[in-house]
């Protein structure tokens, strides 16, 4: 299958900045301002520290491993068992994010510019386009996030600039007003998210090129960054409590943008934003999913793809209102995260530093 071919490792790197970004402006911001208020981009910005010694504990992982297959080197060394019970783990964990992405996804779209197109058509359109190129694997994610991140990037840079006119930044201070815990609970969820970088060390054998310990640091300096500046700016604009009650706070400073006194309604540009993230996360998760499995043969990966899509068509159908959804992502998605991103990266630190013992030969 073409998921064999090779990428570089900065193309790997463009791929989770889309990847996580796209939920940090989505879901995780509303969450923070839910829980944190005026002291939700303190303690997002504290996440850093945690975030870069994590990085580190990752990169002993990458580099102990050999940038192998991850999946194989646990087999060569502890078995079928041991690599099957990770393998499960992994492919839970990409499915319950994928579904997340693709259910707001829809709902946002349904809400914000499509409000009388049936969210099956919406997320039928989504996953054909998504399928395809899951398809037709890493190299071909890698490429077309690299021609999108620019456009989301300079989109990103420009509504931060057009809308300096609205902020108050004295909006974000006073600091603890509530004591410590609304900003410990942001910087927690924000490790949370920020600890889906993990996902490198299953997409590692993908890289042709060395993943280093600095681009590792930078990247995730840039993932807490990309958290912590539309959290800011919802902040000075709307005010702590305002923005709180906002159920897309980055979305509505889309809303604010104007070029001088005749041109408004720039709000559709925010769509290029909003889909590229979210294709690009979604095909990640799908191949990522398949990739684990370790199957080769291209025709049995690709009725799997099928088999994920109608699943996850499936869970845009369920019954599930947005007040249900909101809850659930703020009590249990992003403390799942937290939680899985610390368990695992620890289970795979045991893997590669514990001695393998060489298996003796029986002699008769």
């Amino acid at each position: 299958m073409s998921g064999t071919r090779k990428i570089t490792a900065l193309q790997l790197y463009f791929v989770l900045i889309l990847s996580i970004s796209i939920t940090n402006h989505v879901l995780l911001i509303p969450v923070l301002l839910h829980y944190g208020k005026r002291d939700s981009w303190f303690g997002a910005s504290m996440a850093m520290i945690p975030t870069l010694i994590w990085i580190c504990l990752l990169y002993v992982v990458i580099k102990r491993s050999k940038q192998q297959n991850m999946m194989e080197w646990v087999k060569q060394r502890y078995g079928k068992i041991i690599v099957f019970l990770l393998r499960s783990t992994v492919i839970v964990i990409a499915v319950a994010h994928a579904s997340i992405t693709l259910r707001d996804m829809v709902t946002w779209t349904n809400i914000s510019y499509l409000p009388r197109t049936p969210p099956i058509m919406i997320s039928l359109a989504f996953m054909i386009f998504c399928f395809f190129a899951a398809r037709e694997g890493m190299r071909a994610i890698a490429i077309t996030s690299g021609i999108l991140l620019p456009g989301v990037v300079i989109l990103g840079y420009f509504v931060m600039g057009a809308n300096f006119q609205y902020k108050d930044y004295s909006l974000i201070t006073p600091l603890f007003t509530h004591g410590y815990g609304p900003a410990i609970k942001s910087l927690l969820l924000t490790c949370g998210s920020s600890f889906e970088l993990i996902s490198i060390v299953f997409l590692q054998h993908h890289a042709e090129t060395r993943i280093r310990l600095r681009a590792l640091l930078i990247l995730g300096a840039i993932v807490i960054g990309l958290t912590v500046g539309p959290l800011m700016g919802a902040i000075a604009i709307f005010g702590p409590f305002e923005a709180a009650d906002l159920r897309y706070p980055a979305f509505e400073q889309w809303r604010m943008v104007t070029l001088g006194k005749y041109i408004s309604h720039l709000d559709f540009l925010s769509i290029f934003q909003w889909i590229s993230g979210a294709c690009i996360r979604m095909c990640m998760l799908m191949f990522l999913s398949v990739d684990v499995m370790g199957i080769q043969k291209k025709s049995i990966r690709t009725w799997i793809l099928i088999g994920l899509s109608l699943f996850f068509l499936g869970v845009c159908l369920f019954p599930f209102t947005d007040d249900k959804m909101v809850r659930f992502i703020q009590n249990w998605y992003y403390p799942m995260m937290l939680v899985f991103g610390v368990g695992l990266l620890l289970i795979l630190l045991v893997l590669t530093i514990l001695p393998v013992r060489p298996k003796r030969k029986v002699t008769k």
